[in-house]
């Protein structure tokens, strides 16, 4: 079975090597660079088996996309991955 993953990253660019990694062992992966972008993935697909979520990101930040994408799939996984050491944020 090969796991589907979406990323949403504002600098989505910068983490091709991980893209290509985690390629080469076999996943699926879909990367976007907004949260925007994510919500508007989810609704065309259900084919996405955990979500990769920026934390900062203009626009949407991480935190407000979150909500939207529990809305619509209740029971997708979603980790939330940031730069920041703020303790509110952890």
């Amino acid at each position: 079975m090969q796991y589907s993953i979406l990323w949403a990253d504002d600098e989505i660019d910068l983490l091709k090597p991980y893209i290509l990694f985690l390629q080469a062992k076999g996943y699926d992966v879909t990367p976007v660079n907004s949260g925007t972008d994510a919500l508007d993935e989810l609704e065309k697909s259900n084919k996405f088996d955990v979500v990769f979520l920026d934390e900062n990101m203009p626009g949407m930040t991480g935190l407000e996309v979150l909500p939207h994408i529990k809305q619509m799939r209740p029971n997708l996984p979603v980790i939330m991955i940031t730069k920041s050491e703020e303790e509110h944020i952890m």
